[in-house]
């Protein structure tokens, strides 16, 4: 005795939902894993395969011939959904230890997409039964250009998403966790080139900037007298030659660290041309943890040097967490090319130059 379809359909919900509480919950450990030699190989070839079963999904299900092909109606769906126990089997086996924890987590939100995508998908699908059971549908060769048929709409919109999530699935796992990597690199580059135009502009003369609103945030802006920020002419307005050098010791430290910020952008492009093909996952995460570190630092480091116009601990401690940052980057790199030193020959031209500025920053 064959499995009606609403059954069918239901079971198939039911299923995904389940799937998508755990790509949510990021813990595949309830499904039983795969035995292939490459599960993100295996799991490229189902989304392909699921994208295939969706398009046959959607023509099966043409509301004025839906009852007149039950069975195939029937077969279709319960392709689609063993297509799925083999994607989520495949998908169980990827370890985050090999591809880092970052790319695998990416996996698993695109997995997620599809998984509510197919949900939405199946409840459509049980209200163009319902309405195929009851005779309630339209030919659409009846439904005029005038009144178009939102059931015939609807479903194509649906596999048209999931269409959508196949592909983007498809090209995030052939592009590798090194090429999503990189677009976390890129991401990371321009958060720091976004606060160094003016940094730059600023280093230049600290005094030509608005001691209230060095930011620009708001021109309508005033503080009281009290709580007006001093400039470096208001803090040593008593003793000009003191204030000329806390002034020129300022613009000449910021310079430098325009210097030092030209050589982190260095760094940040040479990361991903100097890891090996398949670096290890734990290297990735370490580089993305390192990055973002690095991103924070720059950030609080200008916002105090602009804000305050004073060398201070605060400024040494991000300074000093920014050089110590960068130096892991490159450690990293070393220990992911032990065995390859034309990748890392380049690390110690970097590292010369970056030392040559810091002895210029901290000289007495």
């Amino acid at each position: 005795m064959t499995t009606p379809l609403p059954a069918i359909i239901k079971a198939f919900q039911d299923a995904l939902e389940f799937w998508s509480i755990n790509c949510s919950d990021k813990d595949l450990s309830a499904i039983p894993p795969a035995k292939t030699n490459d599960p993100l190989a295996e799991v490229v070839k189902i989304a392909k395969l699921i994208k295939a079963h969706t398009t046959k999904v959607g023509i099966i299900f043409e509301p004025s011939k839906l009852k007149k092909q039950s069975e195939a109606a029937e077969k279709t769906v319960t392709d689609m959904s063993k297509s799925y126990v083999l994607f989520m089997s495949a998908l169980a086996q990827v370890s985050p230890l090999k591809v880092s924890e970052l790319f695998y987590k990416e996996i698993l939100n695109k997995s997620q997409d599809l998984l509510d995508n197919t949900i939405a998908f199946c409840k459509e699908l049980s209200v163009l039964e319902d309405e195929a059971s009851n005779g309630e549908t339209k030919d659409e060769e009846t439904t005029t250009t005038d009144e178009p048929s939102n059931q015939v709409n609807t479903r194509l919109v649906s596999v048209g998403k999931l269409w959508t999530n196949c592909d983007d699935l498809v090209k995030l796992v052939e592009a590798g966790n090194l090429k999503f990597l990189e677009r976390k690199t890129k991401m990371h580059l321009t958060l720091i080139e976004d606060g160094l135009d003016e940094f730059s502009e600023w280093a230049e003369n600290p005094e030509e900037v608005d001691d209230e609103d060095p930011f620009g945030l708001d021109e309508s802006y005033s503080d009281t007298e009290e709580d007006k920020v001093p400039s470096l002419e208001d803090d040593y307005s008593d003793n000009d030659d003191d204030n000329l050098e806390k002034r020129e010791h300022l613009i000449s430290y910021c310079k430098l660290w325009l210097q030092k910020f030209k050589l982190v952008k260095l760094l940040f492009f040479s990361i991903n041309k100097s890891l090996p093909t398949i670096p290890a996952g734990s290297d990735i995460d370490e580089i993305y943890r390192v990055e973002a570190l690095i991103c924070k630092e720059v950030d609080q480091l200008i916002v105090e040097l602009m804000l305050n116009q004073i060398i201070d601990d605060e400024v040494h401690e991000h300074s000093t967490a920014i050089d110590r940052a960068c130096f892991s980057i490159l450690n990293i790199i070393k220990r992911a090319n032990k065995n390859n030193d034309s990748k890392t020959k380049w690390c110690g031209s970097w590292l010369a130059k970056f030392t040559e500025i810091l002895d210029s920053m901290y000289k007495k």
